[in-house]
């Protein structure tokens, strides 16, 4: 993350979804040990003046490949942030490609519950019934 968005200076306020897991060995799947900070903030003190919403992360390629939408219902979507604007944006895009967004809630508290390497909620594939 830190090459990725070192050379914006001030992001003014766009939003960023924040799709990313830390890892500290991808291969053997291990998750990075960063504390009490949630990967989210830590990306987020990478782009000052960024709307950071954590979004996406917690699902799998292979099952988001196949439509949002099945039979009984949609495919949630966690989202978490600080800026209720950002979250309802994202929200709405979500709900614009066919997945039922679920508001937790602030990056840290939130975050955690959808960060890899130990967030329950993390590759946790659920649907919305409708």
């Amino acid at each position: 993350m830190p090459a990725a968005v070192k050379d914006v200076p001030d992001w003014g306020g766009r939003i960023v979804i924040d799709a990313t897991n830390q890892w500290r060995d991808f291969s053997a799947g291990v998750a990075a040990d960063l504390g009490d900070q949630t990967g989210s903030e830590r990306n987020a003190a990478l782009m000052p003046g960024a709307r950071v919403v954590k979004a996406f992360n917690a699902l799998y390629g292979r099952v988001t490949a196949q439509n949002p939408r099945h039979t009984d219902g949609r495919l949630v979507v966690f989202l978490a942030g600080d800026d209720a604007d950002a979250k309802a944006t994202v929200s709405t895009f979500a709900d614009s490609m066919g997945f039922a967004p679920v508001d937790l809630g602030g990056l840290h508290d939130a975050g955690r519950l959808m960060q890899v390497g130990g967030g329950p909620l993390s590759g946790l594939h659920v649907v919305k019934l409708e």
